[in-house]
């Protein structure tokens, strides 16, 4: 790690959490070996950005200068560390189950093939609108996407958790519907606005 990138993992330490700026934290939090963590520290203190205080029990704690820290967001080192687990697996996972899914139900994910219920309730229900990208049109599944992986990103932890058991079910119904419609019209289908146009008769040449 270079300096850097140990200077922009603690400002995203604090701005993103509550974790204590202690030397054991960050050395953790940011991989670098304990000599490393202390030089930069202290460099970071020398040139303004941190300023250090000593608790009761005698560790040092820093904080970042000019910055607030939310008022919500993990408060320990593994809160924080699940929660940026979860961030990574939502941000790589949709693609890569989606097509072991499909391949696990004989199927490829061709618009023109057959969408498995199951498998597009199962992803949509785990991964909320990321799993709407197996079987729903890319307009609704991209930004629905796009703003689960930024509630995941920036909410804290203790209201991200009670907010996705509400979303999971509602999600899987819609990943369910979005299956059915697409077997029944052989295309993407949208929740509502392709709903009327699925409903017209073929014109007749």
């Amino acid at each position: 790690m270079k300096q850097k990138d140990f200077e922009a993992r603690v400002l995203a330490i604090w701005l993103r959490s509550r974790v204590p700026l202690t030397l054991a934290h960050v050395q953790h939090l940011t991989g670098a070996s304990r000599d490393r963590t202390k030089e930069w520290l202290d460099a970071m203190t020398v040139a303004g950005q941190l300023e250090a205080d000593v608790a009761d029990d005698g560790e040092m704690i820093w904080t970042v200068r000019g910055a607030e820290r939310p008022r919500g967001g993990p408060e320990t080192v593994s809160e924080m560390e699940r929660l940026e687990a979860l961030g990574r697996e939502v941000a790589r996972a949709p693609t890569a189950l989606a097509a072991r899914a499909a391949l696990g139900s004989g199927l490829t994910p061709r618009d023109g093939d057959k969408k498995s219920v199951v498998a597009s309730g199962l992803l949509s229900a785990a991964l909320g609108p990321l799993g709407w990208l197996y079987a729903a049109p890319l307009r609704e599944a991209v930004p629905g996407a796009a703003a689960y992986v930024g509630l995941c990103a920036l909410l804290p932890h203790f209201l991200l958790l009670p907010l996705l058991g509400v979303l999971a079910p509602v999600s899987g119904v819609a990943g369910v519907y979005y299956a059915w419609r697409h077997n029944q019209t052989g295309e993407r289908t949208g929740l509502f606005s392709d709903r009327d146009k699925a409903k017209k008769p073929p014109k007749r040449r």
